[in-house]
């Protein structure tokens, strides 16, 4: 009875470390992904900045519209020449000219996601031809763009002119949450990019 009373204290043991050790590495492997993701959405936000195309004499189709007035979700929409390695390409064949927009959108479980939305510039969506969407990361707690002001010499909130191209894009990206502060992102990633076009 001894005998078996020590080994099942020792099986309880063995299996308290296995499942310790368990959600160690499922914890890891979602961090690791939440990472990853994260490193994806950032280089899909350079990716449409660097190929936008900006026009003054047809705005309607070719601006560029930043919404900061919610300073911890902001929302970006522009327009770009999109070349066959960007996300999603292959949705659209040969309409390489695109609107992009990128919004944080709350989701079925009450969690905040940014998503990426495109079309054909020309094309207006319909429901039948809806835009594509692509959730690129999730559980966001921030996505925040700031702009260069040459007249400040300083990174300023809002960039109001839409036929007209930033010199320099400040982009953080904040996902998941820190265990002792649910408003502190777990991950954040922060990008300065400088467009390669000018408005025409």
């Amino acid at each position: 009875m001894v005998a078996i009373a020590m080994f099942m204290m020792i099986m309880g043991s063995i299996m308290a470390c296995w499942k310790v050790v368990i959600n160690g590495t499922e914890t890891a492997q979602r961090a690791a992904a939440m990472a990853q993701r994260s490193r994806i959405s950032m280089k899909t936000i350079e990716d449409a900045l660097n190929n936008m195309e900006v026009s003054k004499e047809n705005a309607r189709f070719f601006s560029f519209v930043a919404d900061t007035s919610e300073p911890k979700y902001a929302s970006l929409s522009l327009s770009a020449r999109l070349p066959r390695s960007f996300l999603g390409s292959d949705y659209f064949g040969d309409h390489v000219m695109r609107r992009v927009n990128f919004n944080v959108v709350k989701d079925q479980a009450g969690l905040l996601n940014l998503v990426m939305t495109q079309f054909p510039v020309l094309e207006v969506p319909t429901d039948r031809f809806p835009p594509k969407s692509i959730v690129l990361a999730r559980d966001v707690n921030a996505f925040v763009l700031e702009f260069w002001s040459l007249k400040e010499n300083d990174w300023v909130a809002d960039f109001t002119v839409t036929n007209e191209v930033p010199a320099m894009i400040r982009i953080t990206l904040g996902t998941g949450h820190a265990a002792n502060d649910p408003s502190t992102p777990f991950e954040v990633i922060e990008r300065v990019v400088v467009p390669a076009t000018q408005a025409h």
